[in-house]
């Protein structure tokens, strides 16, 4: 999609679509950098190792610089459905994801890595594994959900957030905080402030759980920075689950700061990078024409 594609609109309403199309790229593409960015940090305890400062690869799965794993992969399974059925569609997303886990579909390295065990089992299942806690996957994967009802009502992206959410989770609280996060990717998609950002952010109240404690660490990491790049390294410096913490903070901040605030050295290294800008571009036009 060129600039030369908006030529049908007056130029106030052109400005606008470019900085939705800086803003979607950036919460697709911010998702996929921060997870890679957390390549190094993965699974390690805070404090036990140097402080990234950069785009390297390594990792529990020895990944190329620029490579990433289960975050971004599910996300765009969640946008490829969204595209294909031209709405949500729970089977469909279901299929995506299967499609994914045995062949490697949505991937960065051609196989399925990273797969949490509560999702593993819902695609055994075909539904939640109540024995399991939920993991981090239903708030990673909200982006492109978030994108496809950007122009539309809250009511209809809650509705559709709730029966993602239930794919793969079963608790409460995850589902109350997916729909706090949501709100708030929604709000930086729409141009909301920094500070208005961090004001919703401070009101949110994450519980203590696993996830929760996951978004605390993402929101704030990016309240108390003021670029993506300091976001997001001041979040996979945490450690432990930084593979979570880089996608909720990298969307989150590229959001806010858009593509073109992301760092230009590391988006060359970004694996698909080409495959997430047409997603991005794809769920735009979608967004113009009104199918969602």
């Amino acid at each position: 999609m060129t600039d030369e594609g908006f030529d049908w609109l007056d130029s106030s309403s052109a400005q606008i679509v470019l900085r939705w199309r800086d803003r979607i790229r950036g919460t697709l593409l911010g998702l996929a950098l921060g997870e890679s960015a957390s390549i190094p940090t993965q699974l390690r305890r805070a404090g036990s190792f140097s402080p990234v400062r950069d785009l390297f690869g390594g990792g529990p799965f020895d990944l190329r610089r620029g490579a990433w794993a289960d975050e971004t992969a599910i996300m765009l399974c969640v946008a490829t459905s969204l595209l294909d059925c031209g709405g949500f569609d729970s089977v469909n997303q279901l299929e995506q994801l299967r499609r994914w886990q045995q062949l490697g579909e949505h991937s960065a390295t051609g196989e399925c890595l990273g797969i949490t065990a509560a999702v593993s089992r819902t695609l055994v299942d075909g539904v939640p594994d109540m024995a399991l806690p939920d993991g981090s996957d239903a708030l990673t994967r909200l982006a492109p959900l978030v994108v496809w009802h950007l122009a539309g009502d809250v009511d209809a992206l809650a509705r559709d957030v709730t029966a993602a959410v239930q794919i793969t989770s079963h608790q409460d609280s995850t589902l109350q905080q997916a729909q706090k996060f949501s709100l708030i990717l929604r709000s930086a998609l729409h141009g909301a402030t920094h500070a208005a950002l961090c004001e919703q952010i401070t009101h949110s109240q994450w519980p203590q759980t696993d996830a929760g404690r996951s978004l605390n660490l993402a929101t704030m990491a990016f309240c108390s920075t003021a670029t993506w790049k300091d976001a997001v390294l001041e979040a996979i410096n945490q450690g432990g689950d930084s593979d979570v913490l880089g996608a909720l903070c990298g969307q989150l901040a590229g959001a806010h700061y858009g593509a073109s605030g992301l760092p230009a050295a590391w988006l060359e290294s970004l694996a698909e990078r080409e495959l997430i800008e047409r997603r991005a571009d794809a769920l735009l036009a979608a967004v113009l024409v009104g199918r969602n």
